[in-house]
């Protein structure tokens, strides 16, 4: 039964003090408590009803309603007369509707007549069930729409998640940090379905690729506990999001065209605008190219790309030379912004990978310097793959550093140069309990400036000359010539 026909029930004359739009909240039962914290007495779906006795003050409000979780309503007897201001603004700031109940009307009266309804109530077929949520889509139906009528029917919470973490559709909040662990137990677990945190967690289709490219459903419940439902969730959900990515492939043959027309070299300005046009991509805010590889596939990496950049930033994906290659209208966001959220996400994934490599471009307002924009962003990628790490991103301002190129150069031949160079300066610091090392970085950082690397290092000008002629006798390397000073430099960021 419903809140809405409890209140139909003349006998019981219940008013309603908050919530009164939230009476069509399901009722699955009926619990007596006077407890400061029912947590563990009472249940999803139950109305709750309390005498107050154990009110003190608006603290105690705040105690009470927070420990009844996702209960259906709280009923107030009269042990107080007036039902407490502050219970009633604690219940409105919980979305939890509050009832009151007349000084003639026991709470036995309110158990039997709920009991007496649900018990008359038949019981749901599977297959009903099945229909409504098919029918739910067949209707014009959202997501949202389809995971709120399967909690509803199963009086659990109900959430579809992206691999990054990304909560696709929830039936009730469910926070930032908990979905991505959730994402890191989809992607690690040996075995699926499974459980993480305690929910189940049931992957959408069977038949992905990768499991990077594949939603799950969280659920409240264990493996196996509705499977019936929750399978036909999944089936429906998958079969939603194909046509989604149905539209999508509408949007990858625009950008193949455009890709082509850009490497041909004949580009005219008019056809690459109106392709940009056709796939409403705004150059007016800031355009920026990224190139990124993940997974054993490029469709794969297109996946996950196109998951990474949203909700941020959604672009246009597509495979090209067996990478996926996105164009990113900033709409607003900095790209500063755009680095760190795909830096987050791809971090979150790297749970299910063993590599993820992403190379950005800079920004554009321009249409006619796309062809230089999707180099740039090539080219980084390039560098990002010769990184060591799991998650590589390199962006067209960081392919313009000296760092990129000596990270592209392999680390046993790096600690090789950094060892013959300055080995002996930290070997003669060791023995002598000196500081060459740490006044050879100071005074390159003062761009070899006497005075202020002497201040600095809060010594006398002649003990400063006195340290670089040490260090000058020990390389062999001359720190008053460009290549010297330039063989210092490098050595010194290879550590």
């Amino acid at each position: 039964m419903r809140l809405r026909e409890l209140l139909q029930a003349d006998h019981l004359a219940l008013k309603v003090l908050t919530g009164h739009d939230l009476l069509d909240r399901q009722v699955r039962g009926v619990s007596t408590t006077d407890l400061i914290e029912p947590g563990r007495f009472v249940k999803p779906g139950e109305l709750v009803m309390t005498e107050l006795t154990w009110h003190t003050g608006p603290a105690s409000s705040q105690r009470f309603v927070a420990a009844l979780g996702e209960v259906a309503a709280l009923v107030s007897g009269t042990a107080l007369k007036v039902v407490p201001d502050d219970l009633i603004d604690a219940c409105a700031a919980a979305g939890l509707p509050l009832l009151t109940l007349p000084v003639d009307v026991p709470f036995s009266v309110v158990t039997e007549h709920v009991l007496r309804a649900l018990l008359a109530s038949p019981p749901k077929a599977r297959y009903g069930s099945r229909r409504r949520l098919a029918s739910t889509l067949v209707d014009g139906g959202s997501l949202a729409k389809l995971v709120n009528a399967v909690a509803d029917e199963l009086s659990v919470g109900c959430w579809v998640i992206s691999p990054t973490g990304r909560v696709v559709v929830s039936s009730r909040r469910l926070p930032g940090e908990d979905a991505v662990r959730l994402a890191q137990a989809f992607l690690t677990a040996r075995f699926l379905p499974g459980m993480a945190d305690g929910l189940s967690i049931f992957p959408i289709s069977r038949g992905a690729p990768h499991r990077i490219a594949n939603w799950f459903i969280a659920y409240e419940g264990t493996p196996g506990e509705h499977e019936d439902l929750i399978v036909e969730l999944a089936a429906l959900v998958a079969l939603e999001r194909s046509r989604l990515e149905a539209a999508h492939r509408i949007e990858r043959r625009v950008l193949d065209q455009l890709l082509e027309l850009l490497e041909s070299g004949d580009a005219a300005l008019p056809s690459v605008v109106s392709r940009l046009h056709t796939l409403h991509v705004e150059t007016e805010h800031g355009l920026l190219a990224v190139v990124a590889s993940a997974g054993p596939s490029a469709e794969v990496g297109v996946t996950v790309l196109d998951e990474l950049l949203r909700p941020l930033a959604p672009g246009v994906v597509t495979a090209s030379d067996g990478v996926a290659v996105a164009l990113v209208p900033l709409a607003g966001n900095s790209a500063e912004d755009l680095t760190a959220h795909l830096l987050r996400g791809a971090r979150t994934l790297e749970a299910g990978l063993e590599r993820i490599t992403l190379g950005l471009s800079g920004v554009t307002t321009s249409p006619a310097a796309l062809s230089g924009l999707l180099e740039e962003a090539r080219n980084a990628h390039a560098l990002a793959a010769l990184g060591g790490s799991p998650v590589s991103l390199v962006t067209g301002d960081d392919a313009g550093s000296h760092r990129t190129l000596l990270a592209a150069i392999p680390g046993p031949l790096r600690r090789s140069f950094r060892d013959r160079l300055l080995g002996p300066l930290e070997d003669y610091d060791a023995a002598h309990q000196t500081d060459l090392l740490a006044t050879l970085e100071a005074f390159l950082e003062e761009s070899g400036n006497w005075a202020a690397t002497a201040a600095g290092l809060h010594v006398h000008v002649n003990t400063l000359r006195y340290r670089l002629r040490r260090i000058e006798e020990l390389t062999g390397r001359s720190l008053s010539s460009w290549d010297g000073r330039v063989d210092f430099i490098l050595a010194l960021r290879m550590k």
